[in-house]
């Protein structure tokens, strides 16, 4: 039962002090769970906040996870020191890699046909994270657009998601990375795991690589962060109640050898 009231605490505190306090913990128990317990007893095992309180950013990110989609770009280099930008768009909560591009020069036409291409049938996110390039077209300050009509945007890029895409621009505070944290983190693991490991001769063999990495990013890269697969494709999980130890082993070549997928043989 302590266990059990330090979870409900920690689980729904807010940016200040315990968004449930003893009363709400004690009535949600009896009422939902038949454990009668005394408001007084619950308040001895609250979980205090310590230290600075969490952010409302990280907590709105949290709370939204499945509505939000993330975008970002990173720069690689060919063999010729030509500048390549790889763009890639996230879904939060399950950390899959929606859409992956590349070109060699990006416009803010080149990005709306990539969140086209990221969301078809209308299925788009309610949130779009994103840093403050230039690309978008910056507008220094939030403004209602040429129309006059309608929120404030930052950039046109979130003009353009609005009355087009009826998704919400969220564009993050200036010089702060971390506010989009998870695809920051995917770009360091593809470093780590693909690009720094090839010699790139043309646009076209880096978006083949790209994208053949992302798809085992998605279907079978195992994540510490959501403790699982993004998209498992079929054989990436083991069967329910399988014996591990009576079946054999075989590596899948992913990148020509690059990298290793273990799966358990047919």
């Amino acid at each position: 039962l302590v266990s059990l009231i330090e979870r409900m605490s920690r689980e729904n505190r807010c940016a200040g002090p315990p968004a449930w306090g003893e009363d709400r913990i004690a009535l949600e128990l009896k009422l939902k769970l038949g454990i009668e317990v005394a408001g007084s007893t619950v308040r001895r095992y609250l979980i205090r906040p310590v230290g600075p309180y969490a952010s409302n950013w990280s907590r709105f990110v949290a709370s939204h996870a499945s509505q939000v989609f993330a975008l970002d770009f990173t720069t690689h280099y060919l063999w010729n020191y030509n500048l390549c930008y790889v763009l890639a768009i996230m879904a939060t909560d399950t950390r899959r890699i929606v859409h992956i591009a590349v070109t060699r020069h990006p416009t803010l036409d080149w990005v709306k046909q990539q969140i086209r291409e990221a969301t078809p049938y209308g299925a788009v996110p309610r949130f779009l994270v994103h840093d403050n390039d230039g690309i978008f077209g910056q507008r220094g300050s939030p403004s209602t657009g040429e129309s006059g009509i309608g929120g404030r945007y930052r950039c046109s890029l979130d003009e353009w998601l609005g009355k087009v895409m009826s998704i919400q621009g969220l564009p993050i505070p200036y010089g702060a990375p971390n506010a989009n944290p998870h695809i920051e983190r995917f770009w360091r693991t593809l470093r780590e795991e693909c690009l720094r490991h090839f010699i790139f001769t043309s646009e076209g063999q880096l978006r083949r690589t790209v994208v053949a990495y992302s798809r085992y990013y998605n279907g079978a890269r195992v994540h510490q962060g959501i403790d699982g697969i993004p998209a498992p494709e079929a054989g990436a999980l083991a069967p329910p109640g399988a014996d591990a130890e009576c079946r054999r082993v075989e590596p899948r070549p992913v990148l020509g050898g690059l990298i290793r997928d273990y799966r358990l043989a047919a």
